[in-house]
């Protein structure tokens, strides 16, 4: 669906009406919510099940690391093939061959076959599937809203994919304190069905271009990653990205490890401190996506990215449950500026031909997360949890000052749009 059959206003609530009845944007919206349910649901079911299974803080690391290293490795790839490709076709694929790899998950519990390895042929499997989600869904919201009401649909779609955060580990909590993991697993395919459902009866008309088609799979590529070296904006955000994903986040697959072995709590707190997190996410995305302007974009990415790393350490210092609630929720509001930003920022600095590739490299940017889980846990396992997230944050609070002082424009820089799919950026190279 083209920005030409549902106009963009330059005012607030113009904007957010036009966003909303866009019918192709209500299906990436309803994808997007119901596949994040699920991505944090296991994040929580399994940090739990495989710490309660292998008693090692390393196990939980390493099935997080399956889960994430698929958009390190596959990210730029799949944005080629975005590019070339009918990406609702694509994502719908995706989803529904994962709802029955989900279903298999779940009756391998129930029957009492489950094993680690299946645990983590599972976890990789699953990780193809977000893997996609920049690179395919992200691009295909740019295109059917446009850049003048990007930041307001990515806003929204981060606030309902922050609130799922909240339903997630609240969900995961209470299967594993009740019915068990297979609950999780099975609900899963039911979610990535319905996502598969929303994506194969979405009236989108992809906006496909073959320029560029005969150079090849390395010609394509590299195109993608020229764009990316001669922008400035994108260069930086793209190393604060870097640094959070390494760095910053993986401390969400220690806060089961944490809450067990410091805090003393059960599933169900554990679930409740995550979703605290994503009750603030939330709520700062609602915010962004109704007062978000140009101007302002990258100090929103900035700052939201100091801030959550500074909550995220003052999480790890918490000597009790009630520090670690307001701590995270803190983490999670901050932390909507870069995860809203991070999206609006390359897409309005892409032209849509070759957006899904310039997405792919921030997939592979985000996918250098895995590399931060296995750090963390090698050192949870020598020195605890707690000790292990205070080293990570402290390290990237420092680095992300350390960037944003070596490259100061960055906050003064702006980016504008001129029409419905073309930006300038204040600072080229």
């Amino acid at each position: 669906m083209t920005t030409a059959e549902f106009p963009i206003d330059s005012r607030t609530d113009q904007r957010l009406r036009s966003v909303i009845r866009n019918p192709a944007y209500r299906r990436l919206w309803g994808i997007g919510f119901t596949s994040t349910i699920m991505r944090w649901m296991e994040t929580v079911a399994l940090g739990i099940f495989v710490f309660e299974l292998t008693g090692s803080p390393l196990w939980v690391a390493v099935v997080g690391f399956l889960r994430m290293v698929p958009m390190f490795a596959l990210g730029p790839t799949i944005g080629l093939i975005s590019d070339r490709t009918n990406r609702k076709v694509l994502m719908g694929s995706t989803m529904g061959v994962l709802s029955g790899v989900y279903v298999v998950m779940g009756i391998l519990v129930v029957t009492d076959r489950i094993e680690l390895w299946h645990i983590c042929v599972g976890a990789a499997l699953a990780g193809v599937m977000w893997a996609t989600d920049f690179p395919v869904r992200r691009a295909m919201i740019g295109d059917a809203v446009g850049s003048r009401g990007i930041s307001t649909a990515i806003g929204i779609d981060m606030a309902t994919s922050n609130f799922s955060r909240v339903i997630g580990p609240l969900g995961a909590g209470a299967f594993l304190a009740t019915v068990g993991v297979e609950a999780a697993y099975f609900t899963g395919a039911v979610l990535f069905g319905i996502g598969s459902l929303l994506a194969f009866s979405m009236p989108y008309v992809p906006p496909l271009s073959m320029a560029g088609a005969s150079r090849g799979y390395f010609g394509n590529l590299a195109e993608g990653l020229r764009h990316v070296r001669a922008d400035r904006i994108i260069v930086v955000t793209l190393v604060i990205t870097i640094v959070m994903n390494v760095f910053g986040f993986p401390y969400q697959q220690m806060v089961p490890v944490i809450g067990k072995e410091t805090l003393s709590i059960g599933p169900l707190l554990i679930g409740l401190l995550l979703a605290t997190e994503g009750i603030g996410a939330t709520a700062a995305a609602l915010i962004i996506a109704l007062k978000a302007r140009p101007g302002g974009y990258t100090k929103i990415y900035a700052f939201g990215s100091i801030a959550s790393l500074a909550a995220i350490l003052a999480f790890s210092l918490s000597p009790s449950y009630w520090t670690a609630l307001p701590a995270l929720m803190i983490a999670g509001f901050s932390m909507a500026g870069f995860a809203t930003m991070q999206s609006v920022i390359i897409i309005t600095s892409t032209p849509p031909e070759i957006r899904g590739r310039v997405l792919g490299v921030l997939a592979a940017s985000i996918g250098t997360g895995p590399f931060g889980v296995l750090l963390l846990g090698f050192m949870a396992s020598w020195w605890g949890a707690n000790n292990a997230v205070t080293a990570i944050s402290a390290t990237a609070l420092a680095l992300t000052i350390t960037t944003l002082a070596i490259w100061p424009m960055y906050l003064r820089s702006s980016v504008s749009s001129n029409d419905a799919d073309a930006v300038l950026v204040s600072e080229r190279n």
